[in-house]
């Protein structure tokens, strides 16, 4: 009850804030309430406290760029209930492929994610997705 409460109050800010310019990335397990929360929304689940497979880690890095890159209002989000762990490892391989794949003018992002991830995700993982970071 409470979950779908906060959902609603997450998606009413997303609409709000960044209209029709957001992508919602799942990482759960596929969800039908987060689909309704956006129709656009990616299913990339994968069970928990496990590593998600390397096919599936380049398919979410991949869309979250050609989102990124097509607009510059465009955001990213992240969902995942449970564990801060799926989060971190996706946030964590992001960075590595943006810092393979750009330029220069994104240090400050790239660094903003590396204090996010230090801070408040490394903690979360599990040794198989340590190791993948």
């Amino acid at each position: 009850q409470r979950y779908r409460l906060n959902l609603k109050e997450v998606a009413a800010m997303l609409k709000s804030k960044h209209q029709d310019k957001f992508l919602l990335l799942n990482l759960s397990e596929r969800r039908h309430d987060i689909t309704r929360l956006n129709p656009k929304v990616h299913d990339f689940g994968w069970p928990d406290l496990h590593a998600p497979p390397l096919d599936k880690i380049c398919a979410i890095c991949k869309a979250m760029e050609t989102w990124l890159t097509s607009d510059p209002q465009h955001v990213v989000v992240l969902h995942c209930k449970g564990n801060k762990g799926k989060t971190g490892v996706i946030i964590a391989a992001y960075m590595h492929y943006s810092k393979i794949s750009a330029g220069a003018d994104q240090a400050l992002s790239t660094l903003a994610m590396r204090k996010f991830c230090e801070d408040k995700v490394s903690s979360s993982l599990q040794p198989s997705q340590n190791r993948y970071i």
